[in-house]
């Protein structure tokens, strides 16, 4: 199987157990905002940005050395080896979480404080499980385990917040709930647990692990500091409620985040395999074109409907969310591009570059939040990420050229550029024939501007019925 062929297939296999669980997520946001105040909904995601800040620092982030040393090994004992030491540091970093929480809620008054160790407990293993999955490559499992993950979760929110009113309280136990199924999903179909070895542990081998992913430690800590940054200036300048609507607004650029992580988990895999072969420039140039057309082409799609799906899915509180989203959209996409871009420093194991950059862009996007939000409230934070990524992006453009150069079409994504940014100006204008006709224009660009890649799937799909019959 070539390498397009195979990137196209993880992404189809990621796809469907992906794509499917967000969009449920989404149309669950209807939901959230019927039952929860837009205050209480801006508290709860503060505290989750701020936790999913932390979690790195406990982990160490010791999960990306996982997933790039299970590819490398060469056989059972040496997987086994990798997992066992990577598990180690994560049970101490556990340990450790727990006892400072357990101290710090006796000490203070945190509001659902006491859920938090069980809480990145159960996440932090359930990632452990995820990635030793994708690292067997066993791709097929971890899709299905995200797929039922999603499922058990929002089942669990339909229950504990339409049947017991239990607001936000319910929103941490339902991840937790689900957490515990995905483990025991992946633990029965790919047996994780059951080949640690104690016997296995090893100084040597966490000091290699942790050699590789420390360094891209403040480059994910920095991305967080950005969006609890940007939660607590919502706050200060204009109270609970927009950091709720803020928080609804987020949701919705999920979308494109999911086609995003579909094509990242799919993409590593064969950016690391990539990495030494002669022609890897030409690969991962060819890959980022298409990337980039896949991404405009859907923000096209979604930018015209999206102020109808925010009039139809939200209570009426949260309508304000509408005025947020372009720029959360824009602002993902860079992210996006920033992170097409660190999977060379993963390839090269030179992952200090990713923090270098990311502090420059976040210092970036800190400065445009403190400018603007005394002026713009919440969409002053909109503006800060999207300038945050932007600017990573554009140094790691040029940054990582001295491991692999990645071909820019400058004049393609001009073209594009010009187009996203009439579609963003014509959102604002809120007149529904040019709605309807931005979307009716879109379709055929969306095909026009992926026109390989729909021809690469649909040929694809005519082999696969060929061999089955």
């Amino acid at each position: 199987m070539d390498r397009k062929t195979s990137l196209i297939k993880n992404i189809l296999i990621f796809g469907v157990g992906t794509s499917l669980s967000k969009l449920m997520s989404i149309l669950l946001v209807g939901m959230y905002t019927v039952y929860i105040r837009a205050g209480d909904m801006g508290y709860y995601d503060t505290l989750i940005n701020v936790i999913s800040m932390v979690t790195p620092l406990i982990s160490l982030q010791i999960t990306d050395a996982l997933y790039r040393h299970m590819l490398a090994a060469k056989d059972g004992s040496e997987a086994g080896r990798v997992l066992t030491n990577c598990f180690a540091v994560l049970f101490g970093g556990v340990v450790f979480s727990t006892g400072s929480l357990t101290v710090i809620n006796g000490l203070s008054d945190i509001r659902l404080g006491w859920y938090l160790p069980a809480y990145i407990a159960t996440s932090i293993t359930f990632l452990f499980c995820q990635q030793t999955a994708r690292g067997l490559q066993k791709n097929t499992v971890y899709a299905v385990s995200g797929i039922v993950y999603t499922g058990v979760m929002l089942a669990a929110n339909i229950v504990l917040i339409a049947v017991f009113k239990m607001g936000i309280e319910a929103l941490l136990i339902s991840t937790m709930i689900a957490d515990v199924i995905g483990i025991i999903l992946i633990e029965v179909t790919v047996g994780v647990f059951r080949r640690l070895r104690p016997s296995l542990l090893s100084g040597k081998e966490v000091k290699e692990m942790l050699r590789y992913s420390i360094p891209m430690l403040p480059n994910v800590v920095t991305w967080w500091l950005l969006m609890v940054f940007n939660r607590f200036a919502i706050q200060h300048y204009a109270g609970w409620d927009a950091n709720g609507l803020f928080a609804v607004a987020s949701k919705f650029p999920a979308l494109l985040m999911t086609l995003y992580g579909v094509f990242t988990l799919a993409w590593q895999e064969n950016a690391i395999f990539a990495y030494e072969s002669q022609d890897r420039n030409e690969y991962y140039t060819k890959t980022f074109r298409m990337y980039t057309r896949l991404l405009t082409g859907a923000i096209l799609l979604v930018l015209p409907v999206t102020r109808y799906i925010v009039g139809v899915l939200l209570a009426d509180e949260y309508q304000g969310a509408w005025e947020l989203i372009p720029f959360l959209y824009l602002g993902s996409m860079a992210q996006t591009f920033a992170n097409f871009f660190n999977t060379v420093y993963m390839g090269a194991k030179r992952t200090i570059g990713a923090f270098v950059t990311m502090v420059v862009g976040v210092a970036g996007g800190m400065a445009v939040c403190l400018l603007l939000i005394p002026h713009l409230g919440a969409q002053a934070a909109a503006l800060a990420h999207m300038t945050a990524f932007m600017l990573a992006w554009l140094l790691r453009v040029f940054h990582t050229r001295k491991y692999a150069h990645i071909g820019l079409e400058w004049p393609v994504l001009a073209v594009m550029a010009l187009l996203t940014g009439g579609y963003v100006y014509c959102y604002f204008l809120a007149n529904p024939l040019a709605d309807i006709l931005l979307f009716a224009a879109a379709i055929p660009l969306f095909v026009l501007i992926n026109k390989d890649l729909i021809v690469l799937m649909f040929r694809m799909a005519r082999d696969f019925l060929r061999r089955k019959r």
